[in-house]
Order: structure tokens, then sequence, then C-alpha cells
């Protein structure tokens, strides 16, 4: 061994052991964040080479700018840009990281509600037919008498996943939520339980009332087309025809009929 590299083991000695110190100093916190970054990246490249096998972009050519005579050059719509698919989060490795059930208090490192819509159920407590169904938003609107400020504006906002529209391709995608987060935000906006079947039971009432008015309605304008069909229009107006004129000595009176029954008496002068 020649002098130099002599002279190096101890420096090397002493960046291993600079090198064994920094790792022993991260927490358990760090090491799992690191995993977690690595896993993540991990997952957005397989998602990039998926969607490009040769890993090159597709290069498109520019969009020509059409002059329409305002001023003003017509932007791109929105339709027309590509969209990329999200890849779904990584799974928590962090122990001290991981959210807790709602349902069975364990925790858990992701799950289908969580990821989709921020709510603490893991996969095996998840109920599709019962409180984590997934309704729409107009019948979110309708049975728990919401406006579209409570699902969008007031915070925070409520998620919701797209599905295609199954009455017709036309149609735009339909917004779903989850049941039990739409549930909390009305007993939220109305304060509690009774108070929302309140305002249900009014509502229902209004409802009635305002049905009832309108069947009184139709039935008064039709009794009115029945009563106007039956009218005889030839006994509106009546000429008399007065048959041959009677004459009474013991009054001096002349008298008249006519075939309906009237009978008219004068006298002469």
């Amino acid at each position: 061994m020649t002098a130099v590299e002599s002279s190096d083991v101890p420096h090397l000695e002493v960046e291993k052991a600079e090198h064994t110190s920094t790792a022993a100093e991260l927490s358990a916190a760090q090491r799992a964040r690191i995993e977690r970054n690595r896993l993540r990246a991990r997952q957005l490249r397989d998602a990039r080479l998926v969607a490009r096998p040769n890993n090159r972009e597709p290069i498109t050519a520019p969009i020509a700018a059409t002059d329409s005579g305002g001023g003003f050059i017509p932007e791109v719509e929105e339709s027309s840009l590509p969209v990329r698919a999200v890849p779904p989060p990584a799974p928590i490795v962090d122990p001290t990281e991981r959210p807790q059930c709602l349902e069975c208090d364990q925790l858990f490192p992701e799950s289908y509600l969580f990821d989709t819509f921020g709510y603490n159920v893991c996969d095996e407590c998840r109920d599709d037919d019962g409180a984590h169904a997934l309704i729409t938003r107009t019948e979110a609107k309708n049975s728990f008498l919401l406006k579209d400020c409570d699902l969008d504006l007031r915070p925070p906002a409520l998620r919701f996943v797209r599905r295609r529209n199954p009455h017709g391709s036309r149609l735009g995608d339909m917004r779903l939520y989850l049941r039990a987060q739409v549930e909390a935000r009305a007993r939220l906006v109305w304060g509690s339980d009774e108070a929302l079947e309140e305002e249900r039971a009014r509502r229902e009432e209004a409802r009635v009332r305002a049905r009832h008015t309108q069947t009184s309605r139709r039935l008064r304008a039709l009794r009115m087309d029945v009563r106007s069909s039956l009218f005889d229009k030839s006994r509106a107006l009546h000429e008399h025809a007065f048959g041959e004129e009677k004459y009474d000595e013991a009054t001096d009176l002349y008298s008249r009929s006519c075939a309906c029954g009237h009978t008219e008496t004068y006298e002469k002068m």
C-alpha cells in the first residue's frame, strides 16, 4: 500500500462515520415520510410510462388562431385539452400519521372513502347500502333540503365523484356525494335532525295545500264548463206569439195569451 492510499483510509472512515450518524439522527416519522414520497414518485413514474410507453410526449401541431373580426382571438375550449388521470395517493406508512376509523377505531393506511372523500372509514367497515352509499346531487338537495351553496361554498366543500349519466350520453356527468357527509352537512345547516324533520313536514303540508288548491280550481272550472254546456241558448230570448184577443164585458177588458202561458190584459180607449 502506498503512502497516498494509506492516507485515504482515515478520510473514508470519517465519511462513513458521518453518514452513519446522519442516518441515526433521522426519526421514524422522517423515514416513513421519505418512504412514502419514494412510493409516490414510483407510482407517478409508472403512470407516465403506462401513458407513454416510449417515454416520449406526443408532439401536437399548434392550433391556428382564427380572426373572428371582433378584435380578439377565441380561446381554446377546456374540453378540447387532454385530460390526465390522477394516480391514487400512496398508502400512509407511518403508523403515527394513519387515520383512525370512525366505526371500528382501528388505524388504517388507506381506504376508498378516505382517499376519495376524506372520510375516515376503512374498507372493512364500508357500507355501500347504508350511510356510505353514493347519492346524486339532486337527491342530496331534495331529500336533505340543501342548496347549491351548502354543497359547494360552505366550508369545507363536499367532495364528489363523477360518473357517466345512465340516462343518455348527451347529458352531463353525474356528481355523486357520500350520504354520511350530506347528512352531516344537513345537520350543520338546520341545526339538528328534529329541525330538519319539522322543515320537511312544513314543506310537505304546504305542498299538499297547494295541490288541494289546484285541484279545487280545476273542479270549479269543470263545473262551469258543464253548466255552460247544459245552458239552452234557444230559451234565452223569447218573443211572445199572442193568439186571438178576447173581450170580457163584465170588466170591459181585453186579453190575449201566448203559447208559453203568459197572458196580457189591457183595455181599449
